[in-house]
C-alpha cells in the first residue's frame, strides 16, 4: 500500500466559490451565529432574565461537581485577582495567607478572564453561562469558517457548523469543564494538519504560513489536551511529507510546534515565576497511571446515544449500566447520527480503497482517525506512555472532539461535490441541521429542575449574606470538613467550600490554597486535634472569627458537632435556609499567631 499522496482540490462548481469576505458571507455567518444563540437559549432553558441568574451547573452533583472551580476563577477576576499570565493570588481563599492559584499550570486563563470582566456587570453565574453559549456558538462559526475554507457549499458548511457546535461533548462537560467546553478552534487544528500534510503551506515568508503560525500560537494558549493532538496530527502530515519533498515540510511543521511552544510558555509565566520564587510543588496536581485508562478513549462511546436521548435513550441506559467504566464523562463521546453517518462513509471509502483498487491511498482522514484511536483509546499509546511515567494526559476520552470534525468534514467536502440546485441543497443540509439538534441536544430542562437549582442558589445567597452582616470586613472563615484544593475526592464535591466565596464580598475562607505547599499543611494538624474544643481555640488563635460547616460531610449531616458547639457555650450560629450550612461565629485572638507561612 502506497504512502498518503497530496490530493488535489475538488473542482468549484458554478454555484460554489472560494471563502471571499463579502456581504452574503458575512450575514450568513452572522444568521448562523444568532440561529444558535436562539437553539442554546432554548436547549438551556435560558429564555428569561431570571433564568440567566442561575448557572448551569453549581457542582452539587455527579460530574459537575467541578464546576465550583471554574465558577471561582470567573468570580477572581471579577475581583481584578485572575490576570492572565500574571502571578495570581487570590488573597480571599487560603486564609489566613492566599490562595497561591499560580502554584500550577492553568493556560486557558482568558477562558475565565473575559467572564470574570463581564461578571463586574451581570453576575458571575450569568456570565459563565455566556461564556458556555459563547463556546458552543463560536464553534458553529469556526466549523463554518473551516468548512468554507475546505470549498464546502455554504449550506452544508451551516448543518456542519451546527452539528459541531451542539456536539453532545460541549452539552455534557458545560461549566464544570468549560476549558474543555472551549473546543471551537478545533476545526482550526484539523485544517492545518491538513495542509501540512498535503504540503499546502506555500512559502515560508508571508501569506498563508504566517497566518499559521498566528494561529498556532493561539492554540498553544488554549487547552494544552488539544495543543497535544493538534501538535500530533501536525507532526504525522510533516514525517509523511520528510518522506516525498524532504525538509522544507519539517522545517515548517517545526515552526508550528515552536509557535504553540511559545504560547504555552506565555500563558505559563505565572507558574514560572512563582516556582522560581517558592520551589517546585510535585504535590500540587497528581497522575496516577490508572486514571489514564479509567478516562480512556473506547471506540463504543463513539456510538452510545445519551441515557436522556428522546429516541434512543434505552441504548445508553442499557449501556451504562453493565459498563465497568463509565469514563471520565460517561456520555459525551456520541458522535451524534451524522457523524456516525460520517464515519461509517469514510470507513466504507477506506475499506473499498483497499479491496477494489489495491496501492490507492487512503483518505487522510482515515490516517488521522487511525492515529486519534492508537494514541487515546485504552491500552493505547497514551497509556503506554503512562508506564514510563508519562501522565499529564489522564483523560484521552476528551479526543473524541477531533474524531467527530474530522468525520463531518469528509462527508460534506464530498456533499459539495454532488450537484445540487440552491434550493434542494439549503432544504436538505437545514433537515439535517435539525434532525442534529433533535438527535445531539438533551430534553429542555424541566421547570422544576432549575427552580430546585434556584432554591439552592438563593439560599447560599442568603446564608453568605448573613454571615457578612454579622461579622467584621475581611473576617476570616475556618471551612469544614477540612479539604484539600484541587483535585481532592471526599464526601461532598471536591470545590464545594467555595459556595460562599461565590457569594461573598468580604470574606476571607480557609479554602483555596493549592496542596503542596507547608504553609497549607496547618489546616492537616488542626483536623488531628483531639477534640473539638482544641479545633477551636486553634483556630481562634489564628484569627479566624467563624467555623462554616458543610453538613453534608458528615454522616449525620452535621447534628453532632452542631451540638458539640453549643455544649462548649458557642451557640451564635448562622444556619442557612436548606439547613445544609450553618456557621459558628467564635472569638478570634486579638493578637492571632500564625502558623509558618510562605517566604515573601
Amino acid at each position: 500500500m502506497k504512502p498518503l499522496a497530496p490530493t488535489k482540490r475538488p473542482p468549484h462548481p458554478p454555484e460554489t466559490a472560494r471563502f471571499t469576505w463579502n456581504l452574503p458571507q458575512i450575514l450568513r455567518i452572522v444568521a448562523l451565529a444568532l440561529f444558535a444563540s436562539v437553539c442554546w437559549c432554548y436547549v438551556t432553558g435560558r429564555t428569561d432574565e431570571a433564568t440567566w441568574s442561575i448557572p448551569l451547573e453549581y457542582g452539587m452533583m455527579g460530574a459537575d461537581g467541578d464546576a465550583g472551580e471554574a465558577l471561582s476563577r470567573i468570580k477572581a477576576a471579577s475581583e481584578g485577582e485572575y490576570l492572565p499570565a500574571l502571578v495570581k493570588n487570590i488573597t480571599r481563599v487560603g486564609a489566613p495567607y492566599y490562595g497561591n492559584w499560580s502554584d500550577y499550570p492553568v493556560v486557558e486563563e482568558w477562558q475565565f478572564f473575559l467572564p470574570g470582566m463581564l461578571a463586574k456587570w451581570i453576575g458571575v453565574f450569568a456570565a459563565a453561562n455566556v461564556a458556555v453559549m459563547m463556546a458552543q456558538v463560536l464553534a458553529c462559526l469556526c466549523f463554518y469558517f473551516t468548512a468554507r475554507l475546505l470549498d464546502c457549499k455554504w449550506w452544508w458548511a451551516m448543518a456542519g457548523g451546527v452539528a459541531f457546535g451542539f456536539a453532545q461533548f460541549a452539552l455534557a462537560r458545560s461549566i464544570h469543564h468549560l476549558t474543555v467546553t472551549n473546543y471551537w478552534y478545533v476545526p482550526i487544528c484539523i485544517l492545518i494538519a491538513g495542509w501540512v500534510a498535503r504540503n499546502q503551506l506555500g512559502e515560508s515568508r508571508g501569506g498563508r504560513y504566517a497566518w499559521v503560525l498566528g494561529a498556532s500560537f493561539f492554540i498553544g494558549m488554549q487547552n494544552p489536551y488539544y495543543t497535544n493532538m493538534f501538535l500530533q496530527l501536525t507532526l504525522l502530515g510533516a514525517f509523511y511529507q520528510y518522506f516525498r519533498n524532504g525538509w522544507k515540510p519539517v522545517m515548517q511543521a517545526g515552526g508550528i510546534v515552536a509557535a504553540s511552544a511559545a504560547g504555552f510558555i506565555v500563558m505559563s509565566l505565572d507558574t514560572l515565576i512563582y516556582h522560581l520564587q517558592h520551589g517546585s510543588n510535585p504535590g500540587a496536581i497528581v497522575r496516577e497511571y490508572r486514571w489514564l485508562e479509567l478516562s480512556a478513549l473506547k471506540f463504543v462511546d463513539l456510538l452510545i446515544p445519551p441515557p436522556d436521548h428522546s429516541l434512543l435513550g434505552g441504548i445508553g441506559q442499557a449501556y451504562y449500566k453493565m459498563v465497568a467504566f463509565p469514563g471520565e464523562v460517561g456520555p459525551s463521546c456520541y458522535l451524534g447520527l451524522a457523524g456516525i453517518a460520517a464515519l461509517v462513509w469514510l470507513a466504507v471509502v477506506s475499506v473499498r480503497r483497499l479491496v477494489t483498487t489495491p496501492g490507492r491511498n487512503l483518505p487522510l482522514e482515515t490516517w488521522q482517525l487511525l492515529w486519534i484511536l492508537a494514541y487515546s483509546t485504552v491500552g493505547g499509546l497514551n497509556c503506554l506512555g503512562g508506564v514510563f511515567g508519562v501522565t499529564v494526559f489522564r483523560s484521552s476520552t476528551r479526543y473524541c472532539i477531533f474524531i467527530l470534525p474530522i468525520v463531518l468534514l469528509f462527508a460534506l467536502r464530498r456533499l459539495s461535490q454532488k450537484r445540487l440546485d440552491t434550493e434542494t441543497g439549503v432544504t436538505l443540509a437545514g433537515v439535517c441541521a435539525l434532525l442534529a439538534l433533535w438527535d445531539q441536544t438533551p430534553p429542555v430542562p424541566a421547570p422544576a429542575l432549575t427552580e430546585a437549582m434556584a432554591r439552592v442558589v438563593d439560599s447560599d445567597r442568603q446564608f453568605t449574606a448573613q454571615m457578612e452582616a454579622r461579622l467584621p470586613k475581611r473576617a476570616m472563615v475556618f471551612q469544614v470538613p477540612i479539604m484539600e484544593f484541587p483535585e481532592t475526592p471526599s464526601t461532598i464535591p471536591a470545590y464545594d467550600h467555595f459556595r460562599p466565596y461565590l457569594h461573598s464580598t468580604d470574606l476571607r475562607f480557609s479554602f483555596g490554597g493549592v496542596k503542596g505547599r507547608p504553609w497549607h499543611e496547618w489546616q492537616k494538624d488542626v483536623g488531628k486535634s483531639q477534640s473539638l474544643g482544641e479545633v477551636i481555640h486553634s483556630v481562634e488563635s489564628y484569627g479566624f472569627a467563624a467555623i462554616y460547616v458543610n453538613g453534608a460531610g458528615f454522616q449525620d449531616k452535621g447534628a453532632g458537632i452542631k451540638s458539640g458547639f453549643k455544649q462548649l457555650g458557642y451557640s451564635e450560629m448562622i444556619e442557612s435556609k436548606r439547613g445544609d450550612l450553618f456557621c459558628v461565629l467564635i472569638h478570634p485572638s486579638i493578637t492571632p499567631t500564625l502558623p509558618a507561612g510562605p517566604v515573601k
